[in-house]
């Protein structure tokens, strides 16, 4: 039960809902920066498509029948063939942060079924609910390569770069992300570690008091089902610990990894002061297009980042489609 001080909060925060349309904002940010010779509305409508519910639902499914099969195939399989079956799994694992990451771009006003069921079967397993990924990868494209970017990584690109960025980065991600609920159902309940959790979990370099963000409250209340997710997976692990570590633990560990690689390789880290469409193509990478980014490396179409930051509406299977129109 929330006392007094705390029910005030929640509702001067809903009086306040400043925060919930950040990717119209995007969107009009991205218009209005864009020069005439790139002008984003000179591009055919139809490579414009958003994302639908239907299509990341069936997208949620595909991934997971191609994981089952995995999973049938590790039970058949004698265990020293296992590490073999580490590497596609982790690959699906990586696209499901990648269809979780498109339905982040939707306008969406509330959940529906459909969309939950995409944060559940998507979110979760990667340790991210739908909020918490859209809180700060919305303001990484918004900001891309400016000071409030949550993605810009500093350092001199050497091999010591390399290996935190991606590595270290890589292997503690899932851990920490799996704390990120609990510090998120706390502070639902006690604002003055709504900034902790803001700042450290869902990466917020605005430098702004967050105790009275709806978003951050609505984050924060999301993180109810991530927790439950996190238990059933706890007590999964007690009772089944060989199976649930090799066919869950490591390789989403090893996803979390290759996410972190390509995040690294897809922006060129260098500090803008603009949005302009020229200013993207200087500062974004494409990676993997082939049949290795399908498969593990840049799964979905991600790998089409350029086009992807130019238009992040777009859904993903329109991003070759769309690179090729810019030529």
């Amino acid at each position: 039960m929330l006392n007094n001080e705390q029910r005030e909060t929640v509702r001067v925060a809903e009086a306040h809902p400043a925060d919930r349309h950040l990717v119209d904002d995007l969107e009009r940010s991205l218009d209005d920066a864009a020069p005439p010779r790139l002008a984003r509305n000179a591009v055919p409508r139809e490579l414009l498509a958003p994302a639908s519910v239907r299509g990341l639902t069936r997208m949620t499914a595909e991934e997971w029948a191609m994981m089952i099969s995995l999973w049938g195939a590790m039970a058949m399989a004698p265990r020293w063939l296992w590490p073999l079956l580490v590497l596609p799994l982790a690959g699906r694992f990586h696209a499901l942060g990648v269809v979780l990451h498109d339905a982040t771009h939707m306008p969406l006003r509330r959940k529906t079924a459909g969309v939950r069921a995409v944060e559940i079967f998507c979110g979760y397993p990667i340790a991210s609910t739908l909020n918490a990924m859209r809180y700060h990868h919305i303001r990484h494209h918004r900001d891309s390569g400016m000071h409030t970017d949550p993605y810009f990584k500093s350092g001199d690109r050497g091999a010591w770069w390399w290996i935190r960025n991606t590595l270290l980065r890589g292997v503690v991600l899932v851990p920490f992300w799996s704390i990120r609920p609990l510090a998120g159902v706390v502070a639902l309940v006690v604002p003055t570690l709504r900034n902790f959790y803001g700042r450290v979990f869902l990466q917020d370099k605005s430098g702004d008091d967050l105790r009275h963000s709806r978003e951050l409250i609505d984050c924060a209340r999301a993180e109810l089902g991530q927790l439950a997710f996190l238990a059933l997976v706890i007590a999964a692990t007690v009772r089944w610990p060989l199976a649930l570590t090799a066919g869950y633990l490591i390789p989403v560990v090893v996803a979390a990894v290759l996410a972190a690689r390509r995040v690294l390789i897809e922006h060129n880290y260098e500090r803008v002061s603009d949005r302009r469409v020229d200013t993207i193509i200087a500062t974004t990478n494409d990676n993997h297009l082939g049949l290795l980014g399908a498969v593990m490396l840049a799964p979905r179409n991600i790998g089409y980042h350029i086009v992807h930051h130019i238009h992040p509406q777009a859904r993903l299977e329109s991003l070759p489609r769309l690179r090729a129109w810019y030529g």
